[in-house]
């Protein structure tokens, strides 16, 4: 009851004249809108994770932002905003999962739409999922499943799907999180010895192929950025540590698709002084965060706000983010 009671809430919010004069106040000093977006599955594919947005929902979301917005390149959306034009807003994609070439790129080309890609390159290289994608995956098996990680904790997903079965995964890769780097691979392989490795009718989170990356690359209203090599929390290494993560996803990114790699993306959004330090030193133009926050003339260029968005923001929830509520 209390959850209708809020859709019905937001709905009211967001569809009346009230909402108009919250966008207008929120856009006055022309800033620009950057989503921070992960990958995208059919509707019909039963996957409890934030990172993988319906099909539907994407379109649906696309089609509210160009009734208000103009939808640009990453560079474009970073220039100074020009007199007389509406409203900037910025698509980037985290990571390089396949759902990217599987589902974004057939919108890209039948809506012309510009996105900006952020590739974490070990995985491509490799073929082997991150950790957190083979966490998520494992725990998407019908009915419950206790997940027990000595010294982190115990958890019981499910049995239900959604929303609920969604927050204990998520605190399951919270706990890995707060793990040394070096093992979390590990923490990674138990749970899903405990889980098993049912699919249950969707498409694993998984790599996109090389010659998908570079089909991708090939079409202009794509850019690729990094997003470091190995995914690491670049803010719990060392900066050395962190710069070569941080060169070698560039210098991968550069020599597969032959495009210069100007643009970054911090993993889980971590990042410190000393790290924009270091892709400045690096030749970084641009380096993005996650923050529920617009981008302001005279942001710093390599600390760029981005709101994430995710499988279980609703419409009328998004919209009211990207106003600031």
């Amino acid at each position: 009851m209390k959850a209708a009671t809020k859709a019905f809430a937001m709905r009211a919010l967001t569809n009346g004249p009230a909402y108009g004069l919250m966008r207008a106040y929120a856009l006055k000093s022309q800033p620009t809108t950057i989503l921070c977006y992960h990958t995208l599955r059919p509707d019909n594919q039963p996957l409890d994770a934030w990172v993988a947005l319906r099909e539907s929902d994407f379109l649906a979301q696309v089609q509210m932002l160009r009734r208000y917005y103009d939808i640009v390149s990453l560079d474009d959306g970073l220039a100074p905003a020009p007199k007389g034009r509406r409203p900037r807003a910025v698509l980037t994609f985290d990571d390089g999962e396949v759902g990217l070439f599987d589902h974004l790129l057939p919108i890209v080309k039948a809506m012309d739409l510009p996105v900006t890609v952020y590739v974490a390159t070990a995985h491509i290289e490799t073929q082997t999922s991150f950790w957190f994608d083979r966490v998520m995956n494992a725990l998407q098996r019908a009915g419950q499943t206790q997940v027990i990680l000595e010294g982190f904790g115990k958890w019981d997903i499910g049995p239900e799907r959604g929303k609920n079965r969604w927050a204990g995964i998520g605190a399951v890769l919270e706990a890995i999180k707060t793990a040394p780097t070096e093992q979390r691979d590990a923490l990674a392989d138990d749970v899903v010895a405990q889980a098993g490795s049912e699919t249950g009718g969707f498409t694993p989170l998984q790599p996109m192929r090389l010659a998908q990356l570079q089909e991708m690359a090939s079409d202009p209203r794509i850019t690729i950025g990094a997003h470091s090599h190995g995914h690491e929390l670049l803010d719990q290494l060392s900066i050395a540590e962190a710069t070569l993560s941080i060169e070698r996803s560039r210098d991968l990114l550069k020599a597969w698709t032959g495009h210069e790699i100007c643009h970054f993306a911090y993993p889980n959004g971590n990042y410190t002084p000393q790290l924009m330090e270091a892709l400045e030193k690096v030749g970084f133009i641009s380096a993005t965060i996650l923050e529920d926050r617009l981008v302001q003339e005279g942001a710093p260029a390599l600390a760029i706000p981005r709101i994430g968005v995710g499988r279980y923001d609703t419409l009328d929830r998004l919209k009211l983010r990207l106003v600031g509520i």
